[in-house]
């Protein structure tokens, strides 16, 4: 059908797209290297100063753009080689090159474009293969290395759900993608949101700006959402210097030499570009960590052929294509939940994950002198947690114990702490609950589960402090309250801030929602708080009975919109829709504002032949102000909405605002 479309939409070198109400491409062309082309063509006219911003990142070349407080940042990135080993790959004949050079072509077409009207940075050069290369290893190595890089995912969660189909009221099942970032750039990862239709195949769901693939999303025939799964991918090694000699360390028991590596690093000091020569010591392990006695290995550095994974992806036929397409190792980590159209639904625990000696404790500083700290092979991933079409009949991780995935048990839970720390989150338990009570999931539904505001622990917290002896008028409005976080929410604010006005509240929550009595001490504290709460939301908001909306709000630009969802409050309890925004920032002059969340939300039905999907982002899919797509999703966030994707030819045809023929 695809191709018979395509034999009559245009004439040879030319490659249709159009763009539906929001904004987001749906790119025609004869081959994945012309849709690559058009891909870069349309993020370069959207994202352009997103792609330059994560190459610069990427690269260690960031001090070039915002000046020497970056110096520490970029020499340690560019200690870990990965801009060499970019150098190298662009410079080494692939089979990647056609697709990378014609996405960095579409791209940089769009960047001059812009550059006539003056409407993007003129710091932006001219993209390179070398810049795709260096930003596939970073996002790859994004999260092994946010204990040095946090600013990439500190607080970060996600949620993601697969039904099979005899729980489904279709027949068929549905997938929820969900992963939970900052919504305001602050994150490394960020999406552009697009469908692509060649004779190769389809595609629809997001990608990362700068790179030529989709990551998450659903084909005509599968689906594929992921995790963050934690495993050690990153090791420290105290190094043991040989006190006879400092030139040598202690390398497993055996004397090594110190290598090093000079970089020139540019940065920007009064409009000028100044350098500035920084030699940094090497081990085998990898650089030596500023500051510290410490190596850093980071085995994920170097490869730059994830985004073929991405690729192979979107050609998977079925869920056992997609573990064999896992198998291939490129991804570091991730937990990926999928389904397909033969009503499969699948998990696999993903890690390039080294042997180790479980003896040691490998989330700290382990003994470089030891040889029981030598890492070995790759833990094959059919040795790691997965299982295809559970006897539960639906799959849900939130940053939860790949073990808790399949609640019918089929994953051991006897795993080395390399593997994972995490056991239960009130996400999961929330999202699991939902879906093991429900026999009969609907698209609906699964919206209605994945955008879900119930504040863990709340209502029960709530009866606590009433039957506590709070006075009548904070009683009245917890016991209006149904323990929701939507817009429109009263007692929710009052909750709140009785929360945050004293650290003991936080275990008062929980021992609530276990069931336990407070203690009259804890009963006294809760009642004080709950007193100086209502005295704070009466000075900042004139009234008890405030609406959460009121409190929680999105802001783009000039544009403002209340919000729903509860998320991360002082680091608190998450509801599963932080996944609606959520914030990491305290209540500040009686509101505040979401910075964290669902990066982006999709909901899959995989009905054969008729697949579906519904996606919404959380501002748009144009981070160009002015844009009419800067911010036009917003609403629907907000309150927890999706968009129809109109996926497929026709449909896209159907929900097109224009038509555009681009020639290469």
């Amino acid at each position: 059908m695809v191709s018979l479309l395509l034999a009559t939409m245009h004439l040879p070198g030319h490659i249709e797209v159009t763009h539906d109400r929001y904004g987001v491409p749906s790119i025609f062309a004869e081959n994945d290297a012309d849709a690559a082309y058009a891909l870069g063509y349309e993020q370069g006219l959207n994202m352009g100063e997103q792609m330059a911003t994560s190459y610069k990142l990427a690269r260690g070349r960031y001090a070039e753009v915002v000046g020497k407080n970056q110096l520490l940042t970029d020499g340690f990135i560019r200690s870990l080689g990965i801009e060499e080993a970019a150098e190298k790959a662009a410079q080494n004949p692939s089979g990647d090159q056609g697709l990378i050079d014609s996405f960095v072509a579409g791209a940089n077409r769009a960047i001059a474009e812009r550059r006539t009207k003056g409407n993007v940075p003129s710091w932006i050069p001219e993209f390179t293969r070398t810049d795709v290369y260096a930003l596939v290893q970073f996002v790859n190595a994004g999260f092994p290395l946010m204990e040095f890089q946090s600013s990439l995912s500190r607080s970060a969660g996600s949620n993601q759900f697969a039904v099979g189909p005899k729980r489904t009221t279709t027949g068929h099942p549905i997938l929820s993608l969900d992963p939970h970032l900052s919504i305001n750039g602050a994150d490394l990862i960020i999406w552009f949101e697009f469908a692509q239709y060649t004779p190769q195949g389809s595609f629809r769901g997001v990608g990362i700006p700068g790179l030529p693939t989709g990551m998450m999303g659903h084909t005509d025939r599968i689906a594929w959402s992921q995790t963050n799964n934690d495993p050690i991918l990153t090791t420290r090694f105290k190094v043991f210097t040989d006190p006879s000699d400092t030139s040598r360390y202690s390398y497993h028991g055996e004397w090594r030499k110190f290598g090093s590596r000079t970089m020139k690093l540019n940065f920007l000091e009064d409009g000028q570009l100044k350098t500035r020569v920084q030699t940094v010591k090497t081990t085998e392990w990898g650089p030596m960590i500023p500051l510290r006695s410490e190596a850093l290995a980071c085995p994920v550095v170097g490869r730059t052929d994830s985004f073929n994974t991405d690729a192979l992806l979107t050609k998977a036929r079925n869920v056992a294509e997609v573990r064999a397409v896992l198998a291939k190792r490129t991804y570091s980590m991730w937990n990926f939940v999928f389904a397909d159209v033969d009503g499969n639904i699948g998990y696999q625990y993903n890690a390039m994950l080294p042997r180790r000696n479980p003896a040691f404790p490998w989330r700290g500083v382990v003994p470089g002198n030891d040889p029981n700290t030598k890492l070995g092979d790759l833990i094959p991933n059919d040795d790691l947690p997965h299982v295809t079409n559970p006897q539960s009949g639906f799959l849900a991780n939130c940053n939860s114990a790949p073990w808790l995935t399949a609640p019918s048990g089929e994953i051991s839970d006897k795993w080395p702490n390399f593997i994972t720390t995490y056991g239960h989150t009130t996400r999961y338990d929330r999202l699991s609950a939902l879906l093991q009570a429900d026999s009969r999931v609907s698209v609906e539904k699964a919206k209605g589960y994945a955008t879900d505001t119930l504040v863990p622990y709340g209502k029960q917290t709530a009866l606590a402090l009433i039957q506590a002896g709070a006075d009548p008028e904070a009683r009245k409005m917890l016991k209006r309250w149904d323990g929701r976080a939507e817009i429109g929410s009263v007692g929710c604010a009052l909750y709140a801030y009785w929360l945050r006005e004293d650290a003991p509240n936080y275990d008062l929550t929980i021992a609530a929602g276990e069931g336990k009595i407070w203690t009259p001490e804890e009963a006294k504290s809760a009642l004080e708080s709950l007193t100086k709460a209502e005295a704070k939301l009466i000075q900042e908001h004139g009234k008890l009975d405030v609406k959460w909306g009121e409190i929680l709000f999105m802001e783009r630009g000039k544009k403002q919109v209340p919000a729903g969802g509860y998320g991360y409050l002082r680091g608190s309890l998450a509801a599963v829709r932080p996944s609606s925004p959520s914030s990491t920032a305290d209540l500040i002059k009686g509101r505040m504002r979401a910075t964290r969340g669902s990066s982006v939300r999709m909901i899959v039905s995989l009905v054969p032949g008729k697949v579906r999907s519904w996606s919404v982002l959380p501002y748009g899919n144009s981070w160009v102000a002015g844009s009419p797509h800067y911010d036009d999703q917003m609403e629907l966030y907000a309150a927890g909405k999706y968009k129809d994707s109109n996926f497929g030819p026709a449909a896209a045809r159907r929900a097109a605002i224009d038509d555009v023929f681009i020639q290469r």
